[in-house]
């Protein structure tokens, strides 16, 4: 509480003092609980998995929040049977094996949002288990004067590029089906347009230059290929 109205008096002296850095003020609601600050001029998306990778393991603590649940898997605990109190108050099915207690099934531990109370925690403690882990997450990011989102900053340029394409195959596809031009389907409907052209052409027989010139290549391509057809044809031989 006391960091964050440290950090909150400096950007309230900083606007004061340079009304250009007034845009510090959106930080302001988002300051709150535990946070960092951290300032860089390398892009966010790369970043950001270097910064929510670096994570570490802990241990289970009494009083605390559970923040996923646990589930502590069947097997031996290395434990001798005098300890077999700690599975009894938690009502955990066990045997004895080798003069060892061992879990004969999954244990639902601990449960996501609940506390952790003692037994939990000293069971887990003995069972050399550390189920949390514990790192820092990016949840905004300020830009000049912008508050932009998790999401937002997660994206790419090659992700930014892959949405607009997206998009812009969406409105063509939507211009096309009400019949009104935009500038994202005009090659799409000059495409359609030539081949309606095309089609008259060829059942009417009148000619334009454009349909010609496309259509002289292909139209030789088949005299070509049958003229070795014609060749090969079988010979009739006649018996004496």
């Amino acid at each position: 509480n006391a960091e964050y109205m440290g950090i909150k008096k400096a950007i309230l002296n900083v606007v004061s003092a340079d009304e250009s850095y007034k845009g510090l003020e959106k930080l302001l609601p988002i300051l709150k609980d535990k946070f960092g600050l951290i300032f860089t001029d390398q892009p966010v998306y790369e970043l950001k998995p270097e910064i929510e990778r670096n994570r570490r393991q802990g241990a289970a603590n009494v009083g605390m929040t559970a923040p996923i649940d646990v589930i502590v898997p069947p097997g031996p605990t290395g434990m001798d049977p005098s300890q077999i109190h700690f599975f009894h108050a938690l009502q955990i099915p066990t045997k004895i094996q080798k003069a060892q207690i061992e879990i004969v099934k999954d244990v639902h531990l601990c449960k996501k949002g609940r506390k952790i109370t003692n037994s939990e925690a000293v069971l887990l403690q003995r069972l050399n288990l550390k189920p949390f882990q514990y790192g820092m997450e990016v949840l905004t990011v300020y830009d000049d004067g912008s508050i932009l989102s998790n999401e937002l900053v997660s994206l790419s340029p090659d992700d930014v590029i892959k949405k607009f394409q997206t998009g812009c195959s969406y409105i063509t596809a939507l211009s096309l089906e009400l019949g009104i031009p935009t500038e994202a389907s005009v090659v799409q409907n000059i495409f359609n347009g030539f081949k309606n052209l095309a089609a008259i052409s060829v059942v009417s027989g009148y000619k334009f230059r454009q349909f010609s010139d496309q259509a002289a290549p292909a139209q030789a391509a088949p005299a070509k290929e049958a003229a070795p057809a014609k060749a090969a044809a079988p010979v009739k031989e006649e018996k004496p």
